[in-house]
Parts: structure tokens; C-alpha cells; sequence
């Protein structure tokens, strides 16, 4: 389908900020007790409904999200969250390569203490990657670094089918019963168990120890899957377009849908990022483009550490930081739709990512407003606009019947 034309699009993706409520917030949800008087400026003046990211066939997390928001039906572009990762970082793969997912955690004797190593820093992350490499890497199996915890295997030709499941779906609970079961998983469990050896006296880790932070002491592998194929933007949708986002994830995406992802100084995938460079930056690039898709991983990160408040304060600084400029250029450029969402639910109570639908919220030229006044989970389900499939959502953001 084609675009309405002569019109600029801008998705403001806040990963994870879908959640449930809680007891300590009054019922509410870190959305609903959050300020966002911007996120519910374009609710007031658009449409307010729910998106259901997540397809009864897949396992929620951010690469089955993000495919379904950008348009893509996750049930048949979905070859596994690594491939997604390679093409971000540039790492070629071949017909036969399989890519896993490598992350640097911490294990805490039998428990997955932190899926994320304390969200250790790039450069320490890259010694110890390098370090893996030099010891266990060979001519088919190759080991890339990436950014914080986020890394890369990539071997020739098997373990496509095992079984792996995500670190941080585990936080808290013996490793050993979620290790990787099926086809190729006895090389995987050696892999990861020779990464103890490599990782448990490292200088580096040796460092984080002595300054009291949690070691990475070990890689844990999951997501694995070959280089999907899917149409670009300029194809899909008769668009050029951008994308923004400190995780590798979802820059694959972009790259994968012909995006130019712009690289924004002081992004970092967590708390303390620049929000405030991902609005100028994607707004300077509707100067040459049509589209801009700004993601961020703040929300998530915060409903991982099973901290309420914290989650609040990532979503009041989107709002603040992000969605106020872009609602300012809606108010000098009206030939736009703007769009914020979430791509699933991660709830504080356990940590991690859940199923159910998310709300959204759009407005802009051509889109009717439906009367609701706030962004928030409670708002969207009473609106009774529900996409079932939710890769279809893009269609009608984009398309010439938006909001009609």
C-alpha cells in the first residue's frame, strides 16, 4: 500500500512502558501515574485504542514488538532476534550462518543473578568478548561485541533449532533448568560453561568486584536465527525514512526495512540517555525524509529492575523530552501524524515482558479524534479500537484512511 502523501510520520516507540497495575501506585499503572501531559495532548486531539503486538504463536519480547509496530507480521519475518542484532552492528552473515544472541551476565552460584552484568559498560563488555573469542572462538564459530551486555555468536550451519530462552525472563531462578535444550545444545552448554573459566578472573571483572559491581561471569546464549529478508519502507509503503536507537535490535530492523539509522551522541540503551538528542535528531531528518521511528529503552530497563518508581520517572522524561518537541513540530508543520506506543507489556511485578494488547495513541492530518483525553491502559481498552493483528497497525497509521 502507498503512504498519505506529502505527509511526515513520526512513531515514538517507549519500549516496554505497557504494564499492569499495582497496589503500590493505587491501582495504577506506571503510565496512568506517570505526568505525560504531551503523550495525552495527542490523545486529546487524535485517537486513543489498543495494539496486540504480540501473536499468540510468539513469546513477548522487543523483537517480535518491534517487527509487529513497524508493520511486519512477526509470524513470517521472525527468523530469530540475533540476525536483527548482526545487521544493526555489521555483521555479515551468509545464507548458512546462524547468529545467537551472546549476553555477558552474572551468575550468583545456581541463580541468574543479572541478565545483564550490572548493565556493564561497552568498553569493559568488549575486553571481556574479546577475551571469549581469543578462547573458545574458531573458524566457524566467531564471537562480535556489541553494546553494554548485547553481543554476538555466530556459527556455520546448526543449533538453529535448539531451544533457548532469554536470561532476563530468569532473573532469580536456577540457570541450570533453563539451559538450552534440542538440536545443538550440547555445543551451547559447552560454550558457555568454557566462558567461566575465561570470565571468572578477568581483570576486568577483577575491577567491578573491587568497586562492589556485579562481575560478568558468564555468556548466555539465545535468539538465535538466520538473516531474515523483508521489504523496505520505499517498496511497503512508498517512503524514505529513519530510525533511532541505542539497541542493536531494533537498528537491524531498520536497516533490514531500508532505514537509515542515525547515531545520536550520548544514547545508551538505559536511564540515563540523551532523550532529549533523539527529538532533535529525528526531527532535523524529516528535513530529506518522510518517516522517523524513535525508540526507546529506558521504560523497559526500569520494569526489569522491578522499580515502580523508576519506570514512572523513564516515561515522565519520553514525555518531557521527547514527545514535547514533537508535539511542538506537529503544532508548526500540520501535514503530520505522530504516533506513541509502546511494542509490549514488561511488568514490574515479575520483571520481565507479558502478554496483552498495548495502548497507543495517535493524531495528526486526517486522523479523527475518538474523545478520549489520556494515553494509558485503561483509557485505550474502554475505547474500543483494537488492532488484533498488530503488524497491521502501520498500515492505518501510514495509509490514506487513517483514523477514518
Amino acid at each position: 500500500m502507498r503512504a498519505l502523501a506529502d505527509t511526515k510520520f513520526i512513531v515514538i516507540l517507549s519500549d516496554g512502558m505497557a504494564d499492569f497495575p499495582l497496589d503500590e501506585l493505587g491501582g495504577k499503572t506506571p503510565l496512568e501515574a506517570a505526568d505525560t501531559p504531551h503523550m495525552d495532548a495527542i490523545a486529546a486531539a487524535g485517537v486513543v485504542g489498543l495494539v496486540d503486538v504480540i501473536p499468540a504463536t510468539q513469546k513477548p519480547g522487543s523483537d517480535v514488538g518491534n517487527l509487529s509496530v513497524m508493520g511486519y507480521d512477526p509470524d513470517e519475518y521472525l527468523t530469530g532476534r540475533a540476525p536483527l542484532e548482526a545487521a544493526s552492528m555489521g555483521v555479515p552473515l551468509s545464507p548458512t550462518d546462524v547468529a545467537f544472541r551472546c549476553n555477558l551476565v552474572t551468575l550468583d552460584g545456581d541463580l541468574m543473578l543479572d541478565y545483564s552484568a550490572g548493565h556493564i559498560t561497552s568498553e569493559e563488555a568488549s575486553e571481556l568478548i574479546e577475551a571469549v573469542g581469543a578462547a573458545i572462538g574458531t573458524p566457524d564459530r566467531g564471537f562480535h561485541a556489541g553494546v553494554q551486555y548485547r553481543h554476538l555468536m555466530v556459527v556455520h550451519e546448526r543449533g538453529e533449532g535448539a531451544v533457548c530462552v532469554p536470561p532476563h525472563d530468569i532473573m532469580g531462578e536456577p540457570f541450570r533448568d533453563h539451559l538450552p535444550v534440542g538440536d545443538g545444545s550440547a555445543e551451547l552448554h559447552r560454550c558457555m560453561e568454557a566462558s567461566w573459566d575465561v570470565l571468572s578472573d578477568h581483570p576486568v571483572n577483577r575491577k567491578r568486584l573491587a568497586a562492589g559491581k556485579r562481575p560478568a561471569n558468564s555468556i548466555w546464549l539465545w535468539g538465535q536465527g538466520r538473516a531474515p529478508k523483508l521489504a523496505t519502507y520505499a517498496r511497503k509503503y512508498g517512503l524514505t525514512g529513519s530510525a533511532i536507537s541505542a539497541v542493536d535490535l531494533v537498528r537491524g530492523i531498520a536497516r533490514y526495512a531500508g532505514l537509515e539509522v542515525i547515531r545520536v551522541p550520548g544514547i545508551t540503551g538505559f536511564l540515563d540517555t540523551n532523550y532529549a538528542g533523539k527529538a532533535v535528531y529525528g526531527i532535523e531528518s524529516l528535513r530529506e525524509r518522510d518517516f522517523i521511528y524513535i525508540h526507546v529503552e529506558a521504560p523497559d530497563e526500569a520494569a526489569h529492575l522491578g522499580d515502580a518508581q523508576l519506570k514512572i520517572e523513564a516515561i515522565e522524561a519520553v514525555d518531557r523530552e521527547i514527545v514535547a518537541r514533537v508535539v511542538d513540530y506537529l503544532e508548526r508543520h500540520p501535514q503530520t501524524r505522530v504516533a506513541v506506543l509502546p511494542d509490549h507489556v514488561t511488568a514490574i511485578s515479575t520483571k520481565t515482558h507479558a502478554r496483552g494488547a498495548v495502548p497507543f495513541a495517535a493524531c495528526g492530518v486526517g486522523i479523527v479524534a475518538n474523545g478520549f483525553r489520556t494515553l494509558s491502559e485503561s483509557s485505550a481498552a474502554g475505547s474500543g479500537i483494537v488492532f488484533p493483528q498488530g503488524y497491521r497497525w502501520m498500515d492505518w497509521f501510514v495509509g490514506a484512511d487513517g483514523g477514518k
